[in-house]
């Protein structure tokens, strides 16, 4: 495109009176510009939204309410050097300013935004009074302990203080709704193991005799001993958990899970291993890791996520985004090129809803972030933007192309 043809583009564009094949032009020709011109487009396109009010004009307003999880997403197949650049100066424009890098997505994908109050939808909604009357809630702390003695607490409903007495550890709920143990002595006493379940649309915080910090994700299990007084640190989980752990030098924390132990000193990882999802993953934030599977054993270090396949085999991956990874720990959805069923299985743990697929399942790429204390409606919505539908059956959700 020429110069002039640009300038005419961004106009229509602020406007909301572009064509779609000039739409198509100008995205094809954004993703063969050198940096320098892409920088020059943005500029220009922030002069002229700063000297003209679009604020009230039909200008695409899903790019706009999109715009943020689009800058964070943007990089997904430019060269490194493209990478590097945009970090810094592309965040100086405005919400509206940066809605030209929307134009990257392709129609087979949609960003997804975790502004809830700018978001506004073009897109027909399905059967909307319906979805009103039977609103699905989002999930919260939620857990039941199982005590040594085979009886079982609701952690939603008992006060706040201690709840039990566990050999030599003291069991205590925090007004934060954490799960605390506290060791009451130094001698050994009785070994005795409690397990921490969460249920589908529940998530707890838990803190571990020995000052380690864990929390678990919905639908998860984490058997564990009420003191660490061997040589080791070992608990097993189920389903999704994150971890900081106490360093302890003579004591390695140990994590078993489907048949793998994960091994660590003094570090923060994630572990997801949900019977439903194809492998199970280990991804390492600080520190070193250690996994072992069947005799074989893989190092992690920071940034690397381990995935474990049903056949056995361990794949390394590097540079994986850990923001994405502990999304859910810190209230959020994040996804990054997710599939559809991806995405509904997180949303299923979440709200506590069971999934069925109608007709052919869409082949969608989602991506960006969405509050996971948004009703399950308001979720839907910001979806239906990749033309996909819904509809909500009491505690089911109904997906159609």
């Amino acid at each position: 495109m020429q110069p002039l043809e640009i300038t005419r583009f961004l106009q229509k564009f602020a406007a909301g009176t572009n064509t779609e094949a000039e739409h198509q032009q100008f995205t094809e020709w954004l993703n063969r510009a050198p940096v320098t011109e892409v920088e020059k487009t943005l500029d220009q396109y922030h002069a002229i939204i700063s000297t003209n009010d679009f604020s009230s004009t039909a200008a695409d307003p899903l790019v706009v309410s999109h715009i943020e999880a689009a800058l964070d997403q943007y990089e997904l197949g430019k060269p490194d050097e493209y990478r590097k650049i945009r970090l810094l100066p592309w965040r100086r424009f405005t919400k509206i300013a940066a809605a030209i890098l929307i134009l990257f997505v392709s129609a087979t994908a949609v960003w997804l935004s975790i502004r809830k109050s700018t978001f506004t939808s073009s897109a027909p909604l399905v059967n909307n009074s319906r979805r009103a009357e039977n609103e699905l809630l989002p999930g919260g702390n939620k857990a039941t302990l199982t005590l040594s003695n085979g009886s079982v607490i609701s952690l939603d409903d008992v006060k706040n203080g201690k709840i039990a007495q566990q050999g030599n550890a003291l069991v205590n709920k925090s007004a934060n709704g954490q799960l605390v143990y506290k060791t009451l002595e130094a001698k050994p006493g009785e070994i005795v193991f409690n397990t921490l379940t969460t249920p589908r649309g529940g998530q707890y915080n838990l803190i571990l005799p020995d000052g380690s910090e864990v929390w678990l994700n919905a639908a998860s299990s984490i058997k564990y001993p009420t003191a660490f007084v061997s040589n080791e640190r070992k608990v097993e989980i189920s389903g999704e958990a994150y971890f900081e752990i106490a360093h302890n030098a003579a004591k390695p924390f140990i994590v078993s899970v489907n048949g793998m132990e994960v091994k660590v000193l003094g570090t923060h990882f994630n572990i997801n291993a949900y019977n439903d999802e194809a492998t199970v993953k280990t991804s390492l934030l600080e520190g070193s890791v250690s996994l072992t599977k069947a005799g074989t054993t893989v190092t992690l270090q920071p940034g690397q996520q381990a995935q474990l396949a049903s056949g056995g085999n361990v794949k390394v991956i590097n540079d994986v985004d850990m923001d994405e990874v502990v999304a859910w720990k810190n209230g959020s959805f994040s996804f990054n090129r997710a599939d559809l069923q991806t995405v509904m299985r997180q949303i299923a743990r979440w709200y506590d809803v069971d999934i069925r697929y109608e007709g052919k399942i869409p082949e969608r790429l989602f991506g960006g972030k969405i509050d996971r204390n948004s009703n399950a409606s308001e979720v839907l919505k910001i979806l239906e933007e990749s033309k996909v539908h819904f509809s909500i059956e009491g505690k089911k959700i109904i997906v159609k192309p």
